[in-house]
């Protein structure tokens, strides 16, 4: 606002001073002409007189309107320039007691770096959900085609098991190419709701699904880890 406060009285001086120059001129010619009308005649003078005065004062009002305009732009751009978007990492949804925002490495330097990180936890959290729970399953019921097929994680190498795990990794590549692309103009891990019937996208909500993401990719990596070092299936686990 000074900026464009000052900007504009001082086109507002310099239109004044051509004012007042052009009506200086038009004083004198105008007295140079009177003390020639006697020869020439009154309606030569008033006639030229009229002429030299409408096109400079013409002139000058065009040129105080381009730079008035010219100020007001300048102003308003200035004043958008200057408007800042504040993003606060620490207030966003999953950064709570008792870690607060837990980011020790620094990864998040900005916005654009936290809603690419917050939508690959999300996703990498609803994989371990489906994970977790899979493994379990599966070392309870096994399918029709999987009956020789071991019941811990090694079942993704052996027999049949192989063709289950590459048709897996297929469909989640399918899905995450295609179907589960983020949109910049939604929140990370937004992907629409594929169950209709429950429709709870609440901020309460949202933090529930990411701690539930950060137990189950911890529950994941235990189940893997337990079972290559004991053998045990995720249900020998738990001592079912």
């Amino acid at each position: 606002m000074p900026a464009s406060t000052t900007m504009t009285g001082g086109v507002l001086a310099l239109g004044a001073c051509a004012f007042a120059g052009q009506a200086f001129l038009q004083s004198s010619q105008g007295k140079v002409d009177v003390t020639s009308s006697a020869l020439r005649g009154t309606a030569q003078v008033s006639s030229q007189t009229t002429s030299t005065f409408t096109a400079p004062a013409a002139a000058s009002v065009a040129v105080i309107g381009t730079f008035i305009g010219s100020a007001v732009q300048t102003g308003r751009r200035t004043r958008a320039s200057g408007i800042v978007r504040n993003f606060n990492k620490e207030a966003q949804i999953g950064a709570q007691a008792p870690l607060g925002f837990w980011d020790p490495a620094g990864f998040c330097t900005d916005e654009a770096a936290f809603k690419d990180l917050r939508a690959k936890e999300i996703k990498h959290g609803r994989l371990a959900m489906m994970g977790a729970l899979g493994m379990l399953s599966q070392s309870l019921v096994q399918v029709p085609g999987m009956e020789g097929v071991p019941k811990d994680v090694t079942a993704c190498l052996s027999g049949n098991g192989q063709v289950g795990f590459v048709a897996i990794l297929a469909i989640i590549a399918g899905l995450e190419a295609v179907v589960f692309v983020q949109d910049p103009n939604k929140e990370p891990g937004n992907f629409d709701n594929p169950v209709p019937w429950f429709d709870d996208y609440s901020d309460e909500m949202r933090a529930k699904e990411l701690n539930n993401g950060r137990i189950a990719m911890f529950s994941a990596i235990g189940i893997i880890s337990a079972s290559l070092f004991t053998g045990s299936s995720a249900a020998g686990q738990l001592g079912l």
